[in-house]
């Protein structure tokens, strides 16, 4: 593993490059389940959301920027039936709610992220008020609302993205020595939600078990650094060497803190499918997927399991 303040070896590889196709527009979908449809959805979103959030929620409320629609459960365009949680009872509940009100957005690249962030804060209010479970229906989860006072600022940790993450080795079914640094490929993890952004979905497979949550902040990282691509439609045209730095894992947070002090890391993007992207070694790398995590990764990136955001707005 490389030690903080080794420098990440000179990259020369191939002049390769892919393609990302931000489309004009995207759709944020969120979902209700409660035991009652609103009865005032703008006095509402009013009365939970003061402030300079609230006002430009409601200036969106009737448009393709935020429509609110109520359907009793039985004729509801929504399957919640196989909604997750981790908490049982929101999963339960959402499952035998009688209506669904659904909180969609159709919303231009120019708006995002905050659109689908206004999008979900006008969701877990309308939850509150009716006393029910924001479901996040690109996800198929409950949404836990942040706690008060909301934020007004984007953070793509704040449960934006979903990440398959199979606990084999917790599960007892890999039988590999921890200390193998290439011992199994059990663990692959996929995004699911980088589409709201226009942005393609994230891959990373053939993981070793000990290498699960390095692989996992590495998928962070990345869809942090392409995240600003969702703001600009049509074709971008990168280079297929993604550079990843500590600024950018931290951004993933809403944090500025330095979370390590070497070098930033490179990254190989290789296109496969049309809205799929697979994070690989670097083209030059002579090794394996599982030893360049081990390798080439600032060590912190293999225990790093969260970050407190910033409280103040970034200057």
């Amino acid at each position: 593993m490389r030690t903080s303040g080794e420098p990440v070896r000179a990259r020369r590889g191939l002049s390769l490059s892919i393609t990302i196709t931000v489309p004009e527009e995207t759709t944020t979908r969120f979902v209700v389940a409660a035991d009652r449809a609103p009865a005032d959805v703008a006095t509402a979103l009013r009365q939970g959301l003061p402030g300079p959030l609230g006002a430009a929620t409601l200036q969106r409320l009737g448009t393709p920027a935020l429509i609110v629609a109520a359907h009793r459960a039985e004729v509801s365009p929504w399957d919640l039936r196989s909604v997750a949680s981790t908490d049982p009872e929101d999963a339960e509940r959402a499952r035998r709610s009688d209506w669904h009100v659904g909180v969609t957005s159709v919303l231009q690249a120019a708006d995002l992220p905050l659109g689908p962030h206004i999008t979900r804060t006008a969701a877990e209010v309308l939850a509150e008020s009716l006393g029910g479970v924001p479901v996040d229906i690109d996800l198929s989860q409950a949404v836990h609302p942040l706690p008060e006072p909301r934020q007004e600022r984007f953070v793509l940790a704040d449960d934006w993205t979903g990440a398959v993450l199979p606990p084999y080795r917790n599960a007892g079914r890999c039988t590999a020595d921890e200390d193998e640094i290439d011992g199994c490929s059990c663990v692959g993890i996929t995004t699911r939600g980088l589409r709201r952004f226009g942005l393609p979905e994230l891959e990373i497979t053939g993981v070793a078990c000990p290498h699960d949550l390095a692989a996992l902040n590495v998928l962070r990282t990345t869809a942090q650094r392409l995240l600003p691509l969702g703001r600009h439609r049509g074709e971008h045209v990168l280079h297929s060497e993604l550079v990843l730095t500590s600024a950018d894992f931290s951004a993933f947070w809403g944090s500025r803190e330095q979370v390590w002090d070497d070098g930033p890391v490179p990254v190989r993007l290789v296109q496969t499918g049309p809205r799929r992207l697979s994070i690989q070694a670097p083209e030059d790398f002579p090794g394996s997927l599982n030893e360049w995590l081990w390798d080439e990764l600032p060590p912190v990136l293999h225990h790093y399991l969260s970050c407190e955001p910033d409280n103040a707005d970034p200057d």
